[in-house]
């Protein structure tokens, strides 16, 4: 082989870890990934490990071709963020048992060395380590899956069945020229490409087959209203699919869209209306098609909360039917099997009916999903990271010229809405909002939000007329209150302390809070940190107050959730000195409470926060009759 040539070799995460070193160069950005990344790492990790695989395949590592030897170690191209995390991974799982892995090295970013060595140790970590390598580690050990790593069987997995295929670059390979390419090529086929050729291939009429792609591209712009993006430019189009107010669609039947399609109207022959292709034919001539845009819509002021291969698990349990009790669990909604959730929809005499049922359901599910799940909206007012926001969109302006607004989605009167209605939201629109952030900074993953298939299920059960801002706040409280519910025994008594304190028991409890005091404006963050008000390790250098019983430090009434990075700052300060820094504290009217006696925060106090916390969410959750609020 040339000494020039690219050289992929497949290695296990023994090899990688405990046979060669590796060195991140300086031009390389710092550790970044989030409790988004890792988690998902973890979770596909455990998945394949519980699934029995031969081997996983975690991705690729771009290497120089050194030698690797602890002198002369190989410098990291690209993968470093995966790599770090492995080097966390196991600092978190280190046991006897666990070999020995070589130290990852930085170069020139003494901190970031700092901070990799003092992992694990049961010494305190020291000042100055780089803060995004000791967040990482700290999303690790306070995941409530992470355990779950340590069993002597998963370390089997990881060790010798999970395989990166390292790509050694020949010496003196441009860089520059190197990511250039990297950054330019085009995107590879995803499984939702696969499925939707696969049900195209289902349709033996061609005007049925551009009609499901038109509805599906648009459906696949999730950070865009799809009334915008299935008829971008076409005010009249949308008058008829969703009647004068763009509120709701007006079609009942996938016939009717098929009527309404504009490019069945431009096209009557070709390649769009041919007849039945292969699979392979839909791959090549539908899948790579262009996502839908709305150049009527800005569509850089929403995000969704969810990718369209979330959504499209979710409308399947839809499609399916069911009363959605069972939808729990999370292979349900796991979007790296998409193509084999699927497979039983598909595998049916009735295939082409059931994808034409799947693309009207599709289409009247996106609509109340833009509507009733909340969103990140930014606009000049809200800064760069935006606000959580629930609106909908009605048709406004007047005259021959109509655009499209957002207003609160409630009420649902629509006719008033489009009438000249205020923009502002309404007291409804604001609690069932504040619910549902709460339920999303908690469910984290997409795998974990069967909130959105209740809300769907609901949705298109009644129609969204009849989804009142009453039955929805109801359901959501009711799937909260089910899941704080077991963390109590039958007596009333919060049985988890510390860090096994579920993360739904923090925010259902800052929802309550929140709409106690009428902050119904307070905007949850994504705090999965626990803080131990009263800390673990005070500094032995500040005087304090020991309490009066140890335990109390675990307690329910000694906890609050924060941000990780803002976890970090609290360090091991008393609770006066922490109840002074107002924008962590502002995070959680929990830990608003607790700041209010953080002069004379011990043991009594932590009791008898606890006491009135509990009090709080015991009363709601073992409350027979549900009490419906009223819409303000």
């Amino acid at each position: 082989m040339s000494s020039n040539a690219v050289r992929p070799e497949p290695r296990t995460v023994r090899q990688l870890l405990t046979e060669d070193h590796y060195e991140i160069p300086v031009y390389q950005r710092n550790y970044a990934w989030g409790e988004e990344e890792i988690r998902q790492l973890i979770d596909d990790l455990l998945d394949a490990a519980r699934d029995g695989r031969h081997e996983y395949f975690l991705g690729n590592l771009v290497a120089s071709t050194a030698a690797g030897t602890a002198r002369d170690p190989r410098a990291v191209i690209d993968g470093q963020q995966r790599l770090t995390t492995l080097h966390l991974l196991f600092a978190y799982i280190a046991t006897p048992r666990v070999p020995e892995v070589h130290p990852l090295r930085f170069e020139s970013r003494p901190r970031a060395s700092r901070a990799i060595g003092a992992l694990g140790s049961s010494e305190a970590v020291p000042e100055g380590v780089d803060t995004g390598v000791l967040n990482g580690f700290k999303i690790i050990s306070q995941y409530e899956r992470s355990p779950r790593l340590r069993a002597p069987d998963v370390v089997e997995f990881i060790l010798n069945k999970v395989r990166v295929v390292r790509i050694e670059l020949p010496d003196g390979t441009d860089l520059n020229r190197y990511f250039e390419v990297m950054n330019t090529r085009g995107e590879q086929l995803q499984q939702q490409d696969i499925v939707k050729a696969r049900m195209m291939s289902r349709l033996t009429d061609g005007a049925a087959r551009s009609t499901f792609a038109w509805v599906w591209d648009a459906c696949a712009s999730m950070d865009a209203y799809v009334q915008m993006t299935l008829t971008p430019g076409l005010p009249d189009l949308r008058n008829r699919l969703f009647g004068l107010s763009w509120a709701w669609p007006e079609i009942d039947s996938f016939d009717a869209l098929v009527g309404l399609n504009p490019r069945v109207a431009e096209q009557s022959s070709g390649a769009v209306l041919g007849g039945a292709r292969s699979i392979d034919e839909a791959i090549d001539g539908y899948a790579r098609a262009p996502t839908a845009r709305a150049d009527e819509d800005d569509p850089e002021r929403f995000t969704s909360i969810i990718q369209f291969p979330a959504l499209l698990l979710h409308v399947l349990r839809v499609a399916e039917g069911g009363d959605g009790k069972d939808d729990e669990d999370e292979d349900s909604l796991d979007d790296k099997r998409l193509v084999k959730q699927f497979d039983g929809y598909l595998a049916s005499e009735r295939a082409e009916q059931r994808v034409k049922a799947f693309a009207l359901a599709l289409l009247r599910c996106r609509v109340l999903f833009d509507a009733f799940v909340l969103k990140r909206e930014l606009t000049a007012r809200t800064g760069d990271d935006g606000v959580w926001s629930l609106k909908r969109l009605v048709r406004g302006g007047s005259g021959s010229k109509f655009s499209p607004r957002y207003v609160g989605t409630y009420p649902l009167d629509r006719a008033a809405a489009s009438e000249g209605e205020a923009d502002g939201d309404s007291d409804a629109s604001k609690r069932v909002r504040l619910l549902e952030a709460a339920l999303r900074v908690t469910y984290t993953s997409p795998r974990t939000m069967h909130w959105i298939t209740r809300l769907l299920r609901l949705a298109i059960a009644g129609g969204p007329d009849e989804l009142t801002y009453e039955r929805l706040i109801v359901m959501l409280e009711g799937y909260a209150r089910g899941k704080v519910r077991g963390a109590f025994d039958s007596a009333g008594a919060l049985l988890p302390t510390g860090f096994d304190v579920p993360r739904i028991v923090f925010t259902y409890l800052d929802y309550l809070l929140a709409v106690r005091a009428r902050d119904l404006d307070f905007q949850f963050t994504f705090r999965n940190s626990i803080e131990h008000f009263y800390p673990q390790s005070p500094d032995a250098d500040l005087p304090y107050e020991r309490l009066d019983h140890p335990a109390d430090r675990d307690r329910f009434g000694n906890l609050a959730l924060v941000t990780v990075r803002d976890n970090s700052k609290f360090t091991n300060g008393l609770p006066d000195v922490k109840a002074r820094m107002s924008r962590i504290v502002e995070q959680s009217p929990k830990l608003g409470e607790m700041a209010k006696q953080a002069s004379s925060w011990g043991s009594d106090a932590i009791r008898a926060h606890e006491r009135a916390m509990v009090d709080i969410l015991w009363s709601d959750v073992a409350s027979v009759e549900r009490i419906v609020p009223r819409s303000e």
